[in-house]
């Protein structure tokens, strides 16, 4: 084989070799995409878990700068409770890679949103909700997960936080099935 013919055959599987490598870490990076985590919301006054349940993500407050009450709720029953855990994101369902659209809970006036999420970086989560032709939108920071950590202070058993995924009613409907 001729010089020139290696140098063609090397150049051209180098090309393949680094094509497939770009491809493959372009589709992992789509395929790996996933809002799970804990996000510091853009005012830093609360923290945000969020997390994957069966009607889609699901985001509760997890940690509150200065604890507050749900006063403006639109059910009776939850108003005066803690805004710690009240889930704020609802049922959001992929819509695109890295993007997920549901409805957003607003303490502040007890309304229900349309709102979309999508990663912007691993690190920074793009939230936007929209109030008939009024949109508005930050972004939240994820912040590092304590669980993950193998060493030091933070490597110790952490308590695993209540879950933000409703519950499911088959245990009600299971009941009712057995008065009938």
């Amino acid at each position: 084989m001729a010089i020139r013919d290696r140098s063609s055959l090397r150049a051209f599987a180098l090309c393949l070799t680094t094509s497939c490598a770009a491809l493959a870490i372009s589709s992992g990076a789509v395929w790996a995409a996933d809002p799970s985590g804990v996000w510091l919301v853009a005012d830093q006054t609360a923290r945000i878990r969020i997390e994957p349940c069966p009607t889609g993500y699901w985001g509760s407050i997890e940690w509150e700068r200065q604890p507050g009450i749900d006063a403006k709720n639109p059910d009776p029953a939850k108003r005066g409770q803690p805004l710690l855990g009240t889930p704020i994101l609802i049922a959001m369902k992929q819509s695109q890679p890295n993007e997920w659209e549901g409805k957003i809970y607003n303490p502040k006036d007890g309304g229900f949103y349309n709102a979309n999420i999508s990663l912007q970086r691993p690190d920074v989560l793009k939230l936007e909700g929209c109030m008939l032709i009024f949109c508005s939108g930050e972004n939240w920071t994820r912040v590092p997960d304590p669980a993950r950590a193998t060493t030091g202070a933070n490597a110790s058993a952490q308590p695993h936080p209540r879950s933000v995924c409703p519950q499911q009613s088959s245990g009600q409907t299971q009941s009712q099935r057995r008065s009938n």
